[in-house]
């Protein structure tokens, strides 16, 4: 009888951890999960509601990758259910390199670093809960998870290890109707980076001590999906900000530094059906 009420405590509280007013969901629907039909739309909040991911601050995504519906959190995401917990005890990581002295124990790791390290192995997570003797343990072989992609080639150390750590947290806390970013080969249009060189619009002025908004410079000749954008944007200073905040965004979740840019060129064609919601959105209700 004690467990039971145990059940129906969690579910009761999972059900508190986040709402959406019926606006909400409109909004949702235009935005962030613009893609999803009704049934698609129905499972997308009832995840968000059970893990208290909210979309409105990016904790939570909603993509079509080959017309599969697939929803998506971070490693921060996890980590937020995790942290929540009453059981949760702490997360360890690291990246392994050749040369490193590595050994598993029951109880944690062996870890350490080589003087010549050399190239990345993998990458181990532990995550410990109050209630377990043992830690939850995931080894991600680096070679099972390279994606050849961009961001990968830029950051290893950092994509290997978020890899392990979501897949840890995740077996940990047995969450299941999430995929994380970091797990996913989601292949981007290596073509159109050839055809088109890098620019949000491109910046042709730096940004000025008094304006912290990032300028947009329009050069002469604009790629198709530019054109689109500027059409919806035009000279609105708030629709400039939305832009660079969506660009941002799809920055963060792909791991890219700060310093790196990402133009409108290289969004999927998900994510650039969505950009163009979002704005046209913020646009009626200006």
């Amino acid at each position: 009888m004690g467990a039971q009420n145990k059940v129906v405590d969690i579910e009761s509280r999972n059900k508190e951890l986040i709402s959406f007013t019926q606006k909400e969901v409109e909004t949702i629907k235009r935005t962030v999960a613009s893609d999803a039909n009704t049934d698609e739309l129905r499972m997308f909040l009832h995840i968000a509601k059970t893990y208290g991911l909210d979309p409105f601050n990016k904790e939570i995504f909603f993509w079509k990758i080959k017309g599969k519906p697939t929803i998506m959190t971070s490693r921060d995401g996890y980590l937020k259910i995790a942290d929540r917990h009453d059981e949760y005890n702490g997360l360890v990581s690291d990246v392994v390199r050749e040369n490193d002295k590595f050994r598993r124990k029951a109880q944690g790791i062996d870890h350490e670093y080589g003087t010549n390290r050399g190239d990345i192995i993998g990458a181990y997570a532990l995550v410990y809960r109050k209630d377990r003797e043992y830690p939850v343990y995931v080894f991600a072989p680096f070679q099972e998870y390279f994606a050849g992609t961009r961001v990968w080639s830029q950051y290893p150390s950092a994509m290997i290890l978020k890899v392990a750590e979501s897949m840890a947290l995740k077996r940990a806390f047995t969450v299941s109707g999430l995929v994380s970013a970091e797990e996913m080969d989601v292949q981007r249009l290596n073509e159109k980076d050839k055809k088109n060189p890098r620019r949000p619009f491109s910046k042709k002025k730096k940004e000025s001590e008094d304006n912290k908004e990032e300028p947009i410079e329009i050069e002469a000749e604009l790629s198709e999906r530019e054109k689109e954008i500027k059409k919806i944007v035009g000279d609105n200073k708030n629709l400039r900000k939305d832009l660079f905040t969506y660009l941002r965004e799809v920055k963060e979740k792909e791991g890219l530094d700060n310093d790196k840019h990402i133009s409108i060129d290289d969004l999927s064609d998900s994510q650039f059906k969505q950009l163009k919601n979002i704005l046209n959105t913020f646009k009626k209700m200006a």
